[in-house]
């Protein structure tokens, strides 16, 4: 896949005003400024490795924010990884094949059972799924006796699924069977198939699965609750060993996610790129799905994780008294806002 590049804009003339007296600098400190601003000749961008978990619009701004060639105004070189679901994903930041990926409520089952992963950011704090079946289904009654799809048990898709299943009364694995498929595109190859009946999914498969005579039941979100659906995760290990690197991932996708919201022509692209599809229609819904979800401040999110602990206590003793903060490393956030940087972005 070609990497779509904006083109940049021809620079502005700018008029200079001539001093009203010379003034005398320092050439030490001219010196100093010219090491802080300019990179030394040849310096390349510092390479990593950077995985994501879904072909979603979740992580469209993501995408963007390398396409846009973000990452290397800050100083990255960054290549993407799409391993489907964030158990994996979790898998190979503990292995670590990844210093940063992008991952949802497995980063907290993984720091349960002693895994060092945490959150340095949030992405999308919502159950940002719609809940697709097949046209059979028409109440959520219905869905008793049925087979329901998740991309991976642990991932985002399986928790919020659970979750609203509790919520409706419908107990999971005994009111209806839960099933690891794959990634999205596997669930709605799946549903059309005929092996599950619904599953949780996002844009742009949800129109997808529409156009393939699927329906959406409802939408998970309008629950209000605060979950961490996408967060940007690293370990601690990886934080200690390369600090500067997190903050500057931090730096750069918070600025490409501003472009994303301001740039839809170059955004439309890109998501068209990452999902393979030239559909104007699907290329609309992604995008109209990213900007209602993805955060343009990604906040660590501690409200989230305080109740995704609550859920998992229900069968984990072990989640019980523990704290948010404990799955969270929010320092770079609060550099940031200290400094301002969020602020100058608007």
């Amino acid at each position: 896949m070609s990497p779509v590049r904006p083109f940049p804009s021809p620079p502005r003339a700018r008029k200079v005003a001539r001093p009203l007296r010379a003034v005398r600098i320092p050439a030490t400190f001219l010196l100093l400024l010219f090491q802080l601003f300019v990179p030394p000749a040849g310096a390349q961008p510092k390479k990593i490795e950077v995985a994501y978990s879904a072909i979603s619009a979740t992580q469209a701004t993501l995408w963007f924010t390398k396409e846009a060639g973000v990452f290397e105004q800050h100083g990255l070189g960054v290549r993407l990884n799409y391993v489907a679901s964030g158990t994996k994903v979790v898998q190979a930041l503990l292995a670590g094949e990844f210093p940063i990926a992008f991952a949802g409520s497995a980063v907290v089952l993984a720091t349960l059972v002693g895994g060092d992963v945490v959150f340095v950011g949030g992405a999308v704090n919502v159950p940002a799924f719609y809940l697709l079946v097949t046209p059979e289904i028409k109440r959520i009654e219905d869905l008793r006796g049925k087979v329901l799809g998740v991309t991976r048990f642990g991932a985002s898709s399986d928790f919020a699924l659970r979750y609203a299943l509790r919520h409706w009364g419908i107990e999971p694995d005994r009111d209806v069977t839960v099933l690891q498929v794959g990634g999205q595109p596997e669930i709605i190859a799946s549903m059309k198939g005929g092996a599950i009946q619904g599953a949780p999914v996002v844009a742009p498969f949800e129109l997808r699965g529409r156009k393939a005579g699927l329906t959406v039941l409802t939408d998970l979100s309008k629950s209000g609750f605060q979950y961490p659906m996408i967060g940007i995760a690293s370990t601690r290990a990886a934080i200690r060993k390369d600090p500067d690197a997190v903050r500057a991932f931090l730096r750069a996708y918070t600025e490409g996610t501003h472009r994303f919201f301001r740039e839809k022509a170059l955004a439309l692209k890109v998501i068209g790129a990452y999902t393979k599809t030239e559909d104007p229609e699907v290329l609309e819904s992604a995008y109209a799905y990213a900007t209602q979800f993805v955060e343009r401040i990604p906040r660590p999110p501690l409200k989230g994780v305080e109740n995704t602990l609550e859920e998992i206590a229900r069968k984990r003793p072990e989640a019980k008294g523990r704290r948010a903060e404990d799955f969270v490393d929010g320092r770079f956030f609060e550099e940031l806002e200290a400094s301002g940087f969020f602020k100058s972005l608007r």
